[in-house]
This record gives structure tokens, sequence and C-alpha cells, in this order.
């Protein structure tokens, strides 16, 4: 047992001498001995998750199925959209329930709205317990500790300055596709995003470390890694080695037994030649990539301080499909965003048809607090953002299904990763990262198979085994 004494400063309470535990199943099993964890947000949320998960079992914890079961509730938060804000506010006051019901239940809240309301969330929710950052998951048993010994609530939004270089123990969901985060932050500030503010400045994971633990999860039985940061193409910036997002690939892909690598997200402006070339020249890179556009006029994306140009975006699609003529493409628009004309919206619809998207992730504006987009002029009213998203939405409708019917009678192959929820027996994904539903034994689960594709929808294909 390692005990050692750390001075704790809790908002209203005195300096106390605090004796810590660490690794010690049974001191933490008298107090808490269940945690479920409620996500909400990207793939970067899901993967913080499964590190909190990691340093909770490390601690002899062990992961309730349902937050009724936990004697602890952690609510991972996401503030870029104003509709995951919403549903967190809403899950908050149903876990309040459950805790009127179970006083000793604990509850914390991480994440981006952690991070942006710190101790202003006791203000509306004064039932909360626990309140820390993204950047403060490491510390999770310390502050669970300083609960035990103080009334008052823990809240540690600080920020560690040392957490990208920290190897950090994860419970991962899934047994055969991993997230490994390689880079944390953002220098771009575009003025309708906070991720900035929450999640900090760009920070990159040292390469050895990254490398390290992809080939551990290819030793596990793991066949495909995505590679997570806001945005991966200006990863290596303050490493001390130099290693840019294009060698990170080949490094990844030359020393780990991983079948596919994939990664998110991509800023246009970022997009080297030299990332481009990866598609054809860095066999397990798969033949995916999202690059999110936002508008397809220049004034706005000058408005949003996006940095490029539709031209210049426009030409680094042309180059991609140069590189690899079956790149399977998504994008993100944001409809609506302040001073947004008639004309300026028919830029981003021409510009849709232009590119011809597999897919697209497609979001109304809203105002987030501390973003600078809060100041612009011409705010649109609900209804015209409601008739453009509708707009976008069915016409990227139509041409995902006419992209998907174009793949029939085409050979794909898939990393059959679980059983399919609609039509077969089987599912998986291609290296464009389609889902396809097969008839197959659950005995290839884990394998990568051929398949020939002979239906389509909007969300899915189907296809048969290949002999």
């Amino acid at each position: 047992m390692e005990i050692r004494s750390v001075s704790w400063y809790p908002a209203n309470d005195p300096p106390l001498q605090i004796p810590l535990v660490y690794h010690t199943p049974a001191y933490y099993n008298d107090t808490m001995k269940t945690f479920h964890i409620i996500t909400f947000g990207c793939q970067m949320n899901e993967h913080d998750a499964e590190r909190m998960t990691g340093i909770l079992e490390a601690e002899g914890c062990i992961s309730a199925l349902a937050a009724e079961d936990a004697d602890l509730v952690i609510l991972n938060t996401c503030s870029i959209r104003e509709k995951a804000e919403q549903k967190f506010f809403s899950e908050l006051g149903r876990i309040k329930q459950l805790k009127d019901a179970k006083p000793g239940l604990k509850i914390a809240v991480a994440g981006c709205i952690a991070q942006q309301e710190g101790a202003k969330i006791l203000s509306r929710a004064p039932y909360v317990d626990i309140v820390f950052g993204p950047s403060d998951i490491s510390r999770l048993p310390e502050m669970v500790e300083k609960k035990r010994f103080w009334s008052a609530p823990v809240i540690d939004i600080a920020g560690d300055p040392a957490y990208h270089q920290k190897r950090i123990p994860t419970s991962r969901t899934d047994k055969l596709k991993a997230w490994v985060s390689i880079m944390y932050g953002c220098d771009n500030f575009c003025t309708y995003c906070v991720v900035p503010y929450l999640r900090g400045r760009e920070r990159s994971r040292p390469g050895a470390d990254i490398v390290h633990e992809v080939r551990e999860l290819g030793q596990k039985g793991y066949r495909e890694v995505t590679l997570l940061g806001q945005n991966v193409n200006s990863y290596g910036k303050g490493l001390e080695e130099a290693c840019d997002f294009p060698s990170l690939l080949r490094l990844i892909n030359d020393s780990s037994d991983i079948d596919r690598i994939r990664f998110v997200t991509s800023h246009p402006r970022d997009l080297s030649d030299e990332l481009i070339s990866a598609f054809s020249n860095v066999p397990k890179v798969c033949e995916s990539l999202h690059l999110p556009v936002q508008s397809g006029s220049d004034d706005i994306l000058r408005a949003m301080n996006r940095k490029y140009t539709r031209e210049a975006y426009l030409n680094k699609v042309k180059r991609l499909h140069l590189a690899m003529p079956h790149i399977t493409l998504t994008t993100d628009i944001i409809v609506g965003f302040p001073g947004e004309s008639k004309r300026d919206f028919e830029m981003t619809m021409s510009l849709l048809e232009e590119v011809q998207f597999d897919g697209v992730y497609a979001f109304k504006y809203s105002m987030r607090p501390g973003t600078a987009a809060l100041k612009c002029e011409g705010h649109l009213p609900e209804d015209v953002k409601e008739s453009r998203l509708a707009q976008v939405l069915d016409l990227q409708g139509k041409m995902t299904s006419q992209k998907n019917s174009r793949l029939i009678g085409t050979k794909q192959e898939i990393l059959v990763d679980g059983f399919s929820k609609k039509g077969g027996t089987l599912c998986g994904r291609t290296r464009g990262n389609k889902m396809v539903n097969i008839d197959a034994p659950a005995s290839l689960v884990g394998s990568l198979v051929n398949v020939t594709i002979t239906a389509a929808g909007m969300n899915s294909l189907s296809g048969r085994l290949c002999e």
C-alpha cells in the first residue's frame, strides 16, 4: 500500500492533510463500489470515458450497467452543440431524482461543460459533488478521495499541463477497434467554436508513446485504430522530435500488427500534399476522410475564421481524388451562421453538388457562450435555419443513396465487427467506412473478409461473402 500526504484546498474548507491510498481496491470499496459514466458528444468524449473507466477500475471499482446501480455517476459532457448541452441538463435532473432516493450517491460532471462553467454548475445544480475538466481526468481518484472528507463540492478545472505526456489506464468498449488520442486542444479559434477555450491549445503526444500504444493494441488482437485530435493534420507542434502527421502514420503502419488506420478530424487548411499521398502510399491508411468544410461561401468562411477559401478546399478535394479515386469523403456543414444570406446558402448547396460527399453531418448554427460569433451581426430566425438544414439533409440524402447504389456489384473488404441490427446476420465496415450487412457465421467476427455488394440503402449496404 502506498500512502502519501497531500495538501488540498477546497473552495469552502481550510487546508487539510489527507493520506491518499493508491491501487488498494478494498479501501475504495468501503465508500464507492460502483460507478456509471454517461457520455455526450464526440469520439474524444467517448475515449475520455474509456480512460475514466480504466482509472477507476485500476482503483478496484466496478462499472455498473445503469446509473441506478452506481455509487458514483459521472456525466461526461459536451458543449460544442446546444442540443448536447440540453440533453446533459435533462439527464442531470434525472440523476438528481436518483440521489434524492439514495442520498449516498455521488454525482460528478466532467468534460467541456464542466470546464466552461466550473463552479457555476452548482448555482443550477447544487447537488453536484465533483466538477472536473477534460485535462484533469488523471486526478479523478484523488477527487473522489477528497470528497470523502468534505461536505463542499470538489472542483478541479485547473488542467494538467503534462496530461498529454501521461500513459493513462484505458478500459476499451470495443475489442476490435480502438480510439487513440494523438493530440489535445486546438489553435484555430473558429468563431463558432469553444474548443480552444475549453480543451486548451494544441499539445501533441510523443510519437513513441502513440506507437507503443498502437503496437500493444495490435498484440492484443485489435484490427483497427482511429487516431483522434481536434486537428490531427497539425500533429507534431511542440514535440522535441521532428514528427509530423504523415510521418506518424508511416511509423504506425510499419511498426504494428494493426490492419487499418483511420483518423479524425482534419482541418482543410492543414491538409498537406504529403498527407494526401499517404492515402495511396501508406497501405494501412483507409480510403476515407472526414474533411469539414462548414460553408461553401467565402464570406461565411471568412466570418467563421476558417482560413481557407472555397476554391482552396475544392482544389484539395481534386488532389485527393487524383491520389485515391475511390476515397470516401464526408464533411460538416453549419447552416444559418450569422449573416448567411440566401446566396451564401446557395453556395453551400452548390458545393455539396460539386463535391458529391458520401455523407454530411449538418447542424443549425447555435450560439455558444464565449465564442466570437456571438458578437456577429445578422443572427437568423430559427425557422430560416430549420428550413436550410432540411434542404441540406434532403439533398445529401439523395446523393448518399446514389453513391451507395454505385457500389452494387463491387467487391469490398470489410472488417466483421459484430451482429447486424438490420438485415443479415453480421455486419462490418469497408475501408471506405460503409456499413455492410451480410449473412455469415458468427465465427467470422473479427475477420477481414471480401464481400460482393448486393443492395444499397442510404445508411448501409448488403453483401454476400465472396467464394
